[in-house]
């Protein structure tokens, strides 16, 4: 092949290559604008584990026991019903009573496949929240202010996080109390998260309530940004700064004694 056929494919490449990452720019927020519906509201319904999809059943029973050996009771395992399109979410809810922590696994069913992750979280006197999870989906909207989100998805054991967790609790908490929720009621802290959603994306112009209330419904702002920040290469650097940025958080916790979990 000479020289100069090579340069033409090369060009024709980046030539194909820009107009399709032109085309995304420009039809995938008309898409997502058009077919992204959020629940306004979440009515958990408890389900017996052997009720549960056999994929999710199968995740909730390998996670429940380790969850339990770390001193935590088993709050129930909920069908969160369809809070976003073409989606199914399930958790398995948790709570130690004498820290006041909570933990969660989340199992999320899409027509492509079955995702899960698991979580620690701890909400303080003065409305602040730690959460620390192995959830690797970036979220595509502007952080909460009041919640501390670390994600490590390259650590596997519920043991190992928890200590991340708590090192995390020590560096970002300020030494304030955690808070409980009423006794029989601890799953009504994860309906008002799920609820607080879409009125705080509603807040910052990338949503609004639409069909009767029912869902909220992205702006053209939220369609812009959300989609722009999901395309390459975009998407390929914030996993990178993500990836970097909770790596230095592990290295902030060496010298409060989280030294193997380099290692997880």
């Amino acid at each position: 092949m000479s020289l100069t056929r090579h340069k033409h494919m090369f060009e024709t490449f980046w030539r194909v290559a820009a107009l399709i990452i032109g085309f995304s720019r420009l039809l995938g927020p008309l898409a997502l604008r058009y077919t992204f519906r959020f629940a306004a509201r979440c009515k958990p319904v408890q389900v017996p584990e052997e009720d549960l999809p056999l994929e999710v059943a199968t995740i909730f029973r390998a996670r429940i026991p380790q969850l339990l050996n770390l001193g935590f009771d088993l709050v129930g395992c909920y069908d969160c019903g369809a809070l976003a399109n073409d989606t199914r979410n399930y958790v398995a809810y948790f709570c130690d009573y004498t820290r006041n922590d909570f933990a969660s696994v989340t199992a999320l069913i899409t027509p492509r496949n079955t995702a899960s992750y698991f979580e620690f979280s701890t909400r303080f006197s003065n409305g602040a929240t730690v959460e620390t999870n192995t959830n690797s989906i970036l979220p595509l909207t502007p952080a909460n202010p009041g919640i501390t989100v670390c994600r490590f998805p390259e650590i596997t054991e519920p043991e190992a996080l928890y200590q991340v967790h708590h090192r995390l609790i020590e560096k970002y908490a300020g030494g304030r109390w955690a808070q409980s929720e009423p006794k029989g009621e601890e799953i009504q802290r994860l309906v008002r998260v799920l609820e607080n959603y879409g009125p705080r994306h509603a807040r910052i112009g990338y949503m609004y309530r639409a069909d009767g209330g029912e869902f909220y419904q992205l702006t053209w702002k939220g369609a812009l940004l959300m989609t722009w920040r999901g395309l390459w290469p975009a998407s390929l650097l914030r996993r990178q700064m993500q990836r970097q940025e909770m790596e230095s958080e592990l290295r902030s916790l060496e010298g409060s004694g989280v030294t193997a979990l380099q290692k997880a």
